[in-house]
């Protein structure tokens, strides 16, 4: 930059532009240390000068009478620990992706560990011609380890309406161990109305050995939290497709809503999870079915081994077998597939206690998400906080990471991509950083 002191005893820049037709301060503008308090009040001034400019502009305008070393560096800190400029560029918090749970990696009887979740409404047909139109909901149980479905038909969002649902997917496919949903009001409404029968019949002491196995736990993710639930937000979604390719806008009555229903649970239970061999010429399957009934829906039946001796009768073992080869082939291979990080984000270790976010609320724009502040974290089994407890005007609130913004924080730097890091250490090396 051919740097000269002036008579004033400042150091400019001396450059290239002597013979231009620019003012003084512009062709030699002064050279400003960084960092420097002094350098980081000139551009603070600035951005409040050009009424929160952006970056480009505001270098360009400091460069006019001023030149601060690493001057881009500066100006974007500036600019992204503005308060104003955050509040209308709030960028959610990113966590490392989690551990897969325990239930999603262990073989288990199918539907002994379920996600239950609603999707609708649907409009069904109704009895008269001149009446309106019936809402119904679909209430989707999905199992855990084999992505098995099983579908039924609710006739509303009442909490008597999904134990009716619940006693008819218990009554098909077993009484479940764990039981996994949102916050719905009408699954809050089951789970207390399960815990409170469960304790009134184990407070008779004739029946509590006989109940005692016979529990349903149930787990609650997080409000606001759907990726939580992802598994069956997936569910859901092909779910949801699968109607709107075979309806449309039609209205069916109630049966002929439920056979629809039974036919899209079939076709969602024959979707392929892996290939059965790498051989290029099978063109078998491993499916969510094959877990249920031991093969795909459209086999033949078994022949009759009535007229065979008794000794010979090792069918049922052949089942057993072909049972434990899907097993190991699930264990060996689909755990597998499961290893991916599709997310691929980094771990935020700046998530602390006692520090100022903006809730995010996709019904309020953004001038409107109200402050809050860390009062407790929930880490989870690999010590990465995905879940805080924040302190609002209106009391404590749960909610995950991904729905809070961080506001600007002097003692936390923000990398190039403009997320949160560690506290940076100033006497550390690069290496340690």
């Amino acid at each position: 930059m051919s740097p000269f002191l002036d008579p004033e005893k400042i150091l400019r820049v001396g450059g290239r532009l002597n013979l231009s037709q620019l003012p003084y301060q512009t062709k030699h503008p002064a050279l400003l240390p960084n960092p420097h308090p002094f350098t980081r009040a000139i551009a603070e001034y600035f951005h409040q000068k050009l009424l929160h400019g952006g970056g480009r502009l505001l270098l360009t305008a400091i460069r006019e009478e001023f030149w601060p070393l690493q001057g881009r560096r500066l100006v974007r800190n500036i600019v992204r620990n503005c308060f104003r400029c955050t509040r209308l560029n709030l960028v959610p918090v990113q966590q490392q992706i989690g551990q897969l749970p325990t239930s999603r990696v262990t073989p288990s009887r199918p539907f002994s560990i379920t996600g239950v979740d609603y999707a609708g409404p649907v409009y069904l047909k109704p009895i008269h011609k001149r009446a309106a139109p019936t809402k119904a909901y679909i209430c989707i149980f999905v199992c855990f380890a084999t992505k098995a479905v099983h579908i039924e038909l609710a006739s509303d969002l009442s909490t008597q309406a999904f134990l009716c649902a619940l006693r008819r997917f218990i009554s098909r496919r077993g009484r479940p161990l764990h039981i996994h949903s949102d916050n719905g009001k009408n699954f809050e409404g089951a789970k207390n109305e399960l815990s409170e029968l469960f304790e009134m019949l184990n407070d008779s002491c004739e029946i509590s050995s006989a109940c005692t196995e016979e529990g349903i736990t149930w787990h609650l993710i997080p409000p606001k939290a759907p990726h939580f639930g992802g598994l069956w937000e997936a569910a859901v979604k092909v779910a949801k497709r699968h109607l709107y390719r075979q309806l449309g806008c039609s209205k069916l009555s109630f049966e002929d809503m439920c056979t629809i229903l039974t036919q899209v649970e079939a076709s969602m239970n024959t979707r392929p999870l892996l290939p059965m061999t790498d051989d290029p010429n099978d063109l078998a399957a491993l499916t969510p079915v094959h877990f249920l009934i031991g093969t795909t829906i459209t086999a033949l039946p078994d022949p009759d081994l009535r007229h065979l001796p008794a000794n010979r009768l090792d069918h049922f073992q052949e089942l057993q077998m072909h049972v434990q080869r899907f097993w190991r082939h699930w264990r060996s291979e689909y755990l597998q597939e499961l290893q991916k990080d599709t997310k691929g984000s980094v771990r935020n270790d700046g998530i602390s206690i006692g520090r100022m976010v903006i809730i995010v609320d996709e019904l309020q724009p953004p001038t409107r998400w109200s402050l809050a502040r860390i009062v407790d974290v929930h880490p989870g089994k690999d010590y990465i906080i995905r879940v805080v407890s924040l302190r609002t005007a209106r009391g404590v609130i749960t909610r995950p990471t991904s729905k809070i913004c961080f506001l600007p924080d002097s003692s936390v730097d923000l990398d190039q991509d403009g997320r949160i890091g560690l506290p940076v250490n100033r006497n550390a090396s690069n290496l340690d950083r």
